[in-house]
């Protein structure tokens, strides 16, 4: 082993799951005295990072919970369609998945229990504001599951009006697939008044 534990976190992006760590050949004993001497740091249970790393909870989150898909005004934020700092943390995860460590951890998240059909769809990743890589929805499926919240009245209407107004001042949107996102969800209608009012 040629790396010591903390170049190998560095290489990945300056977070590593404890299970990326052990696939790489280091031992539990060495990521351990790692961490004991000061040359790494633990951002949550079983997840590394760089020293220069400050308290990233989106990747804290997705990498402890892998089944969490960064969603809804959090995604908004992460693909520059929002500058609301996200206070709690959106994420969706299957609908047959037990949330309770997630829900004990993190109080205050909103957690999205999604059908087969609709969890993944639309899934990308983006860099977040400490530069490592998460998983999150991509900026049509965010819009659709935006509309769709301030359908059933539990968004602000300020943060869709923003959210739809950048999007579409975006250079690479994709009115087809926002439609079949928009379609997915149940928001046709919605999306199709929005269109009218931004016209």
């Amino acid at each position: 082993m040629t790396a010591s534990v903390a170049e190998h976190i560095e290489k990945l992006g300056g977070v590593a799951s404890s299970s990326q760590l052990k696939e790489a050949g280091y031992a539990p004993g060495v990521i351990e005295y790692a961490f004991s001497s000061g040359k790494i740091d633990r951002l949550t249970r079983g997840v590394y990072c760089s020293l220069d790393v400050l308290d990233d909870e989106f990747a804290a989150v997705t990498m402890r919970w892998p089944k969490c898909i960064l969603s809804h005004g959090t995604a908004l934020y992460l693909l520059g369609l929002s500058d609301r700092v996200p206070g709690n943390l959106s994420v969706s995860v299957p609908r047959d998945y037990n949330p309770r460590e997630l829900r004990r951890t993190h109080p205050d998240m909103r957690i999205h229990r999604e059908s087969d059909k609709l969890y993944g769809l639309g899934k990308t990743t983006v860099k977040d504001p400490m530069g490592v890589i998460v998983p999150t929805y991509d900026a049509e499926r965010s819009i659709a599951d935006i509309i769709q919240e301030r359908a059933k009245g539990t968004v602000n209407p300020q943060l869709v009006r923003d959210a739809i107004v950048g999007y579409f001042r975006k250079g690479d949107r994709d009115l087809p697939k926002l439609a079949k996102m928009c379609e997915a969800l149940g928001v046709r209608d919605e999306l199709q008044t929005y269109l009218e009012v931004l016209e």
